[in-house]
């Protein structure tokens, strides 16, 4: 089985900083002083898609590149400024880093497939101490549909050489309904990690699994293989 993971909300606790570095940036580049940070309003809930939403919002056209990377680039001094300010923003989930130790010393696959920007994730693992080098990866840089980002972390992991293959089981681990969408677009099967609204949220949708964190290992392994079913 290859296991997938969303970042924000789900293996790192920062999604609150990530919707304040959002609306900071758009403040400061765009001059817009109120956008919407939920995501389910944009046509895809990524950082690359998002920025091009909020800049033909601002200025009427579609967006070129050098506009997408100034935006890209005062959000991740904003986030790193904010983390400078506050370290205590952005945690790991409880048990994220130890589940996914013990999945690979168990013969699963991992990946991370996230709708943030390359710069910008990155550096929230690093400041959530998952160690995400040698984890096979896809950004918003990729793809602007998160379905196409989790399908390029896929293929990512397959050209790794781990182990995985073309029929292995795929289970993809989010928070949001985005993420439940792009798991079912996909035909693949997902995990929740949320509580509060998040959670009734996912379940409202048919969601079966949802956990608050990571800690419950022997109930997740039990999730994943159920969400396949």
């Amino acid at each position: 089985m290859l296991v997938i993971f969303d970042i924000d909300g789900t293996l790192c606790r920062t999604s609150q900083l990530d919707d304040d570095c959002w609306r900071l940036a758009a403040r400061e580049v765009l001059g817009i002083e109120s956008m919407s940070t939920d995501w389910n309003d944009y046509p895809h809930s990524t950082d690359e898609s998002i920025a091009s939403h909020l800049l033909k919002q601002a200025r009427g056209v579609e967006a070129g590149r050098e506009d997408i990377d100034e935006l890209r680039d005062r959000f991740v001094a904003i986030l790193e400024e904010a983390h400078e300010s506050a370290p205590d923003r952005m945690k790991q989930t409880p048990g994220a880093s130890e589940f996914i130790t013990r999945l690979v010393s168990e013969g699963y696959g991992v990946a991370i497939a996230t709708g943030g920007w390359t710069a910008s994730a990155r550096f929230k693992l690093d400041c959530c101490g998952i160690e995400h080098r040698s984890i096979p990866s896809a950004f918003a840089c990729d793809a602007h549909p998160r379905s196409e980002i989790i399908e390029i972390a896929r293929s990512r992991t397959l050209e790794s050489g781990i182990g995985i293959t073309d029929d292995t089981d795929v289970v993809y681990i989010g928070d949001g309904l985005w993420d439940l969408t792009a798991a079912r677009n996909l035909g693949i099967g997902f995990v929740g990690i949320a509580s509060g609204d998040r959670e009734l949220l996912l379940r409202e949708a048919g969601a079966n699994h949802v956990f608050p964190d990571f800690l419950g290992q022997d109930d997740l392994f039990v999730a994943l293989s159920e969400s396949l079913i």
